[in-house]
């Protein structure tokens, strides 16, 4: 008789984030592939210092972490919109938005980073506003961590 292992892993495909059936896996690769802006999706901490310097307000850095973490420290000129709420803000009309969260709503072709404290959150805001279309976004994968480890520098 097979084993559990056995029978369980040839049907599962471990990607980067999850476990997923072998089909999707493959279907979430090529909608990667197919949706590769100009700019690589993932964002360096040299990347996110320019931007801070040159005040480029072209490019919005969305931090998705809760509140209580958001209090111990932000990458300068960043705005909070929290993961529980992604979804639902990318869905609210531009001035709900702007009401709610205190910023001007980005455009479906607009370049937005996404970032939370390691990674993981940003990731997976990424992929959501990507699949609702949102082919500027990218993602900080070094987060916070990472930034304040080098910004200290």
């Amino acid at each position: 008789m097979p084993s559990f292992t056995s029978l369980a892993i040839p049907a599962l495909y471990q990607t980067s984030r999850q476990f997923v059936p072998r089909s999707m896996a493959a279907t979430i690769r090529q909608a990667q592939f197919a949706s590769k802006a100009s700019k690589p999706d993932l964002v360096t901490y040299e990347e996110i210092d320019t931007l801070i310097h040159q005040n480029n307000k072209n490019v919005l850095l969305i931090d998705v972490r809760e509140s209580g973490e958001v209090a111990q420290g932000v990458i300068p000129t960043s705005h909070h919109v929290p993961l529980a709420n992604i979804q639902e803000a990318l869905a609210l009309p531009d001035k709900e938005f702007e009401a709610r969260f205190g910023f001007k709503k980005f455009g479906k072709d607009d370049e937005v980073i996404f970032y939370c404290r390691s990674g993981r959150r940003s990731g997976l805001a990424f992929d959501l506003a990507r699949q609702l279309g949102y082919s500027g976004a990218r993602n900080y994968s070094g987060s916070w961590l990472d930034y304040e480890s080098k910004a200290k520098k």
